[in-house]
């Protein structure tokens, strides 16, 4: 077998109107996605890639007042102990390309770059924050996400499917699942958690249809039950401003080895709106769907321990506060009920 050329040859970085792709060829023989069913409840909904999903909440345009309305859902530490979970394969060390999402938006080093490798990542919440590598059609794609239940992953909607409307990727139904590999706390080449595959794909109608950033996100069902092992994030929501609240972003960007988790904690949110969050965390490529996440105090309000207040998705662009933050999709009381109901169900 001819030796793999070094990722730097095979790397090809276009930028399209402000967007960030990095294609590579690889071999994969992708699977058939059978056709997206629409189960929504008003015009945000949940959508699956297959089979029929219980309608959960629409959403509600949550002002940032003083009030202090919200809801929580605890996280669960884990025994971080390798064990049985569903049927598993191992890729072990087998050389996948960095390529970067394909997500609006290019994400950003804000000035020096301030995130640090997560190593070990056998450590809780390090285990569990995942990554999700898709081959499709010859090409290798990464991004993030995190475990918030025994079998099911949260992660940007662009991650899953190329988003509706003008602003989307065509919406031309959800990418394989056939496709997918999700791997908690991956460090380079280890696996020590083995990897899973994807049963389901789901996001809502605000992306699938109409690819509305502030709806950019989606959620991954799994054949596996690795969370019982490695535990999962808690995730709140409130109506009350986030201004100021700390803030942590880990994921696995593709301009670092591939495999590895970097981390930018330490930083707050700059500001809020009803349905986004910014904040100065530095990130890149394939980090979209990464927690934006806080350690809160035994005793908070709506959720105590690692708590996840929004989904990382976008970089720099656009006008102010886009164009001088990173951001994501902020968890209201809507995005709340979804992820709740997917993961129930």
């Amino acid at each position: 077998m001819a030796p793999t050329p070094p990722i730097s040859t095979r790397l090809r970085i276009m930028f399209v109107v402000g967007l960030t792709t990095a294609l590579v060829s690889t071999a994969a023989a992708p699977a058939t996605a059978a056709p997206a069913t629409d189960a929504r409840a008003g015009g945000h909904g949940a959508v699956a890639d297959s089979g029929a999903v219980p309608a959960s909440v629409a959403p509600t345009a949550l002002s940032a007042t003083s009030d202090a309305k919200g809801a929580g859902s605890l996280g669960r530490a884990g025994t971080g102990r390798a064990g049985p979970g569903g049927t598993r394969f191992d890729v072990g060390g087998r050389a996948l390309a960095p390529d970067a999402e394909p997500s609006v938006g290019i994400q950003s080093v804000i000035g020096t770059d301030n995130r640090v490798r997560v190593d070990p990542t056998t450590v809780f919440p390090a285990r569990a924050i995942v990554q999700v590598v898709r081959t499709t059609g010859g090409s290798t794609w990464g991004c993030t996400g995190w475990l918030y239940g025994p079998s099911i992953v949260a992660t940007a909607g662009h991650c899953v499917h190329p988003g509706g409307g003008a602003n989307g990727g065509g919406g031309n139904g959800f990418y394989p699942r056939g496709d997918f590999q999700i791997i908690p706390g991956r460090n380079g080449a280890s696996t020590p958690y083995g990897t899973c595959t994807a049963t389901q794909l789901l996001s809502v109608t605000g992306w699938t249809q109409s690819g509305n950033e502030t709806n950019d996100y989606g959620a991954i069902r799994l054949n596996c039950t690795a969370g019982n092992t490695t535990g999962w994030f808690g995730l709140w929501w409130q109506s009350a401003t986030l201004n100021g609240t700390a803030t942590t972003v880990s994921g696995y960007p593709c301009d670092k080895t591939f495999g590895q988790q970097w981390r930018h904690a330490g930083q707050t949110v700059q500001a809020t709106h009803a349905q986004q969050v910014f904040y100065q965390n530095d990130t890149f490529g394939c980090q979209s769907g990464s927690p934006v996440y806080q350690t809160r105090a035994t005793g908070s309000s709506f959720c105590s321990g690692q708590c996840v207040m929004a989904i990382h998705a976008y970089g720099l662009h656009g006008s102010a506060p886009h164009s001088t933050n990173n951001h994501g999709t902020r968890i209201t009381e809507s995005v709340f009920n979804n992820l709740i109901t997917w993961r129930d169900s």
